[in-house]
């Protein structure tokens, strides 16, 4: 066979494998012994998992759908052949799980609300994508992603509504992306997740959007409102991922939270998120025994109106050590208010002592409540400490001191108000914060220190570049 027959021969291979992709229907009035196609589809999103192959899309028709039990893809597709899961373009398409009281786990029938799963249960299978499909109405979490036998998944424009563990939780995966989903109503404790006469506990299970011991992963462009605990969680150990332009609002704690558990939590990067109307914009945990936090990031990140501290060191838990954090061109607004249960809050509370190598520097905060910085550290010993510990916060713009008095609050410590050397007073004339655009039309310059930052700032103060 010559050149010419065999590059005619591939090219006719590659076709038949390009168009053998094919697309099956699901709609309400159905049926899962039709063929599958738009004019005859099945009626149910099980029958369609069975049938589809790698390559093939997965269109769901508009409507709601009663799930009789957890959904689990039955099939992975493959690199290249990606099967797609997806509600039709432009229409709404929700799948409820109110009817789903127990799962059988390990040949036995448990209470769904006890376990960490999900709706949409995706376990065993890899190169799955999901676009434009909801969920509600859970006693367990809405879209559970579990490895370790799992990657290569993909949520994008879903939802999750109403779910008494998580809205999404990724646990112990591997290269997934989670992107412009949107989680109302997550981590509901109320006595209907629970069987007569059964103890009700303290509170539901994990947060809004967890992410657990999950690996190169990307969750971004996501919005979280109206839920009853933390935003995102990324913790256990989790490691290289990043958590970019999201916005999280109106949560009863921690918009956007870094606790390691079981390990080493390493190497996260938050940036370009967005938070309001929280008890704490972002926290830094160690809580579990033999546990270790380092290399995290926080950058260009807007935190505003701010119940507590806009950073928390936390010390909850086993507080043990956290190292090699770096947090940069960050604006804090209004971050604090009075009479808060864990004492004086403020832009940064470093409640913890148990840090090293943390690095702060071209931040914006600005009207915080108690101060702009505050430590555990008695004001006799918190140069010395914070020199000891390489604590370094330069280069920052702090609308100025406060000298309120000082009260205990969480763990029965005082927060004392210390702003360190070569940082800035000052505050910025916004362009409009009434309407909480938070672009500079004045700022001061940057007076630099001369130091060379592990991870190279914009040469502005805050999250955003000043009007020029």
């Amino acid at each position: 066979m010559n050149r010419t027959k065999i590059n005619l021969f591939f090219c006719l291979l590659l076709f038949a494998f390009s168009t053998s992709a094919k697309e099956f229907f699901v709609s309400t009035t159905g049926s899962d012994q039709s063929r599958g196609t738009k004019e005859q589809p099945f009626q149910t999103i099980f029958k369609a998992s069975e049938t589809a192959m790698p390559g093939d899309t997965i269109t769901i028709l508009g409507g709601e759908y009663t799930l009789p039990r957890q959904f689990r893809p039955v099939r992975s597709g493959l690199h290249g052949k990606w099967i797609l899961y997806r509600g039709a373009p432009g229409q709404t398409v929700v799948f409820d799980g109110r009817l789903i009281k127990k799962v059988v786990q390990r040949g036995d029938s448990v209470q769904f609300s006890r376990q960490t799963a999900g709706l949409f249960q995706i376990e065993k299978v890899n190169y799955l994508r999901f676009e434009n499909i909801g969920v509600r109405n859970s006693d367990a979490a809405g879209f559970i992603v579990r490895g370790p036998e799992c990657k290569k998944i993909e949520l994008i424009d879903c939802k999750s509504h109403q779910t008494h563990n998580s809205g999404i939780g990724l646990w112990y995966c591997d290269s997934v992306l989670v992107k412009n989903c949107e989680i109302t109503a997550a981590n509901d404790n109320d006595p209907k997740y629970y069987l007569p006469g059964q103890q009700r506990r303290g509170e539901a299970p994990h947060e809004a959007l967890s992410i657990c011991g999950a690996t190169h992963f990307e969750v971004c462009h996501n919005h979280l409102h109206q839920c009853y605990k933390e935003g995102i969680d990324c913790k256990e150990v989790s490691a290289h991922g990043v958590i970019h332009h999201n916005r999280v609002h109106d949560v009863p704690r921690q918009a956007y939270y870094a606790d390691a558990w079981f390990g080493l939590l390493e190497d996260v990067e938050f940036h370009s998120n967005i938070a309001y109307n929280c008890m704490w914009g972002f926290a830094i945990s160690v809580e579990g025994k033999g546990s270790e936090l380092r290399n995290v990031r926080f950058h260009h990140n807007l935190i505003y109106n701010i119940t507590g501290a806009g950073v928390l060191f936390g010390m909850w838990g086993n507080n043990l050590l956290r190292s090699d954090i770096h947090i940069y061109n960050n604006t804090f607004y209004r971050c604090g208010s009075p009479q808060v249960f864990s004492g004086g809050v403020g832009s940064f509370d470093i409640l913890s002592k148990n840090f090293r190598d943390v690095y702060i520097y071209r931040n914006i905060c600005d009207k915080g409540w108690d101060y702009e910085m505050g430590f555990t550290f008695t004001p006799e010993e918190v140069e010395k400490a914070l020199k000891e510990q390489n604590f370094i916060a330069a280069e920052n713009l702090f609308e100025g001191p406060k000298n309120r008095p000082s009260r205990k609050g969480q763990f029965d410590v005082m927060v004392y108000e210390y702003l360190p050397p070569d940082n800035q007073i000052g505050a910025p004339l916004y362009r409009n914060e009434l309407k909480f655009d938070f672009v500079p039309e004045q700022i001061p310059e940057v007076k630099s220190t001369g130091r060379k930052w592990k991870y190279e700032p914009s040469p502005w103060f805050g999250a955003f570049e000043p009007v020029k």
